[in-house]
């Protein structure tokens, strides 16, 4: 069995919801010819959150969409990869403050 991939650390991995995120939930809800109150059950949250959802008036937490995915055999999350700037090193020279070059100049004398 393959291990799955590890993010690497330049990279970050977000989750967003499908556009249409109500709409597909209601259309493979019935599909699967349940109610609401039956997909409620079956992802163990209120008939009333599953009406929210489908009406659009409410953005479901990460691990409930993941279950209304197992349940409704469908993808409901689209991964965003977002890269991070790599810090690059300054290639321009370093500077001095005056105090720096007293120093140098006192050591250069010494």
């Amino acid at each position: 069995m393959a291990k799955p991939a590890r993010a690497s650390r330049d990279v970050e991995v977000e989750y967003e919801y499908v556009d249409d995120l109500g709409q597909v939930v209601r259309r493979e809800r019935q599909k699967m010819g349940l109610s609401q109150a039956e997909l409620a059950n079956l992802v163990k949250t209120k008939e009333t959150i599953i009406k929210k959802i489908e009406q659009g008036d409410f953005n479901p937490p990460l691990d409930l969409v993941k279950r209304l995915e197992k349940v409704l055999k469908t993808s409901l999350l689209q991964v965003v990869v977002e890269e991070k700037p790599a810090i690059k090193p300054s290639s321009q020279p370093p500077t001095y403050t005056l105090e720096d070059l007293l120093k140098k100049q006192q050591e250069k004398q010494a």
